[in-house]
């Protein structure tokens, strides 16, 4: 944590004229507006995390005896249905626990998930004037990520956001396009093994409290693709660990991560350099996919399974009694009945997300290259070419053909 103070404060001094990743001729306003808002906000919450973080040390000494047993991550392609994966494992409550939004923002530690639900206590005893309020502001500042992805601070959420107090978290590489956020993209790869161990030691001291809190009898269910290039580190941290890795035709989820992404560089700073962020992003899924392909297959096969958003979308409780016997999981009749309203939901789910991949720069002949291993082992059709008014339009067969 003292790492990670350190770094965040180099960043305040240096990070305001960033120029990577985006074009240098314009000036940049909005990022400044974005960055005055951000760095008091931020550095204040990492303080108070650090101490609160700290204090745990004394007041609840006993988090480190709790034995994390088997937990299960759901890594994988980003958009390819691990946020889906995830709210339909975690319906299974009598087995997994799992992190949410305002736990691994507000409060990563004991100390502080005491404080606020105590103060919940006595806010529903009122009435619940400061849920309201939290509420309220909650959708105004979290609506505009629906349409790409759905969250809200009681949301199962990614616990690589718990990280940000060890500066292991690559979301801020949206703030921050620099080297040192990019390496924790290529973890195993590119991470120093003394720097690896640190963030992995950190990581698990957070799994700990969480089971502390939650109860140490529980699965921990973790959900995060940007955990993809940190599945041979989570291995040797969590020897028993469970992987579950979802895919997508990349002719799908390429486009759809680089078109998010890029839609909230935008918003941050309208000087983003698409191509830039486009050829970094396909790097990035690039070495998840060739990473998970290599590293998962040498685990034994009751610790790996490898499912895809085609076969989850389509026949989502199918796919699951596939994934909890590949994992020897017991699936249970309370679970089962939990689940058939979700999957009667996801029958009519339609996403909102619209991008064009003219517009993107994409070519069937680059993601074919880039992608072949993930073609080739889920049977994808490659892309080719639909000849119309936008040249660069390209389709899969089963696209074209309306599915």
């Amino acid at each position: 944590m003292t790492y990670a103070l350190g770094f965040y404060l180099s960043l305040l001094l240096t990070g305001w004229n960033s120029t990577e990743g985006f074009h240098r001729r314009r000036l940049a306003l909005r990022r400044w507006l974005i960055l005055c808002l951000f760095w008091p906000l931020f550095i204040l919450l990492q303080v108070i995390n650090a101490i609160c973080l700290y204090l745990d040390n004394w007041l609840f000494p006993g988090y480190r005896q709790v034995v994390v047993r088997q937990p299960v991550f759901v890594v994988g392609m980003p958009r390819s249905g691990t946020t889906f994966l995830h709210h339909l494992l975690a319906l299974d409550e009598d087995r997994f626990t799992t992190a949410v939004l305002w736990e691994l923002i507000f409060a990563p530690s004991i100390v502080q998930r005491r404080f606020w639900g105590g103060l919940g206590r006595l806010d529903a005893l009122i009435g619940r004037p400061l849920g309201r309020v939290v509420y309220g502001a909650e959708r105004l500042l979290l609506t505009w990520l629906d349409d790409v992805h759905k969250t809200g601070l009681q949301a199962p959420e990614e616990d690589f956001l718990g990280l940000l107090p060890a500066g292991g978290c690559f979301l801020l590489v949206l703030l921050f396009p620099r080297q040192q956020f990019w390496h924790l993209a290529h973890f195993d790869r590119d991470l120093p093994a003394a720097e690896q161990a640190r963030i992995l030691g950190f990581y698990r001291r957070l799994v700990q409290r969480h089971l502390y809190c939650r109860g140490p009898d529980k699965t921990y269910l973790s959900k995060n693709p940007s955990f993809s290039p940190m599945v041979a580190g989570l291995a040797r941290t969590f020897p028993d660990a469970r992987f579950i890795a979802c895919f997508r035709n990349p002719t799908d989820a390429v486009p759809s991560q680089v078109s998010s992404m890029l839609n909230v560089a935008v918003a941050i700073d309208p000087r983003a350099d698409t191509s830039y962020w486009r050829e970094h992003l396909t790097e990035l899924m690039q070495f998840y996919c060739h990473h998970l392909l290599q590293v998962l297959p040498a685990l034994p096969p009751a610790q790996h399974a490898f499912v895809t958003m085609e076969a989850l979308s389509q026949a989502p409780l199918a796919t699951l009694q596939r994934l909890y016997q590949c994992l020897q999981l017991p699936l249970s009749d309370a679970y089962r009945r939990a689940l058939a309203p979700e999957v009667e939901r996801a029958r009519h789910y339609r996403s909102r997300h619209d991008y064009s991949l003219g517009g993107l720069g994409f070519s069937p002949e680059r993601l074919l290259n880039a992608f072949d291993s993930v073609y080739l082992r889920f049977g994808y059709p490659p892309p080719r070419r639909r000849q119309d008014r936008d040249s660069h339009t390209f389709v899969t067969e089963s696209a074209y053909n309306g599915r």
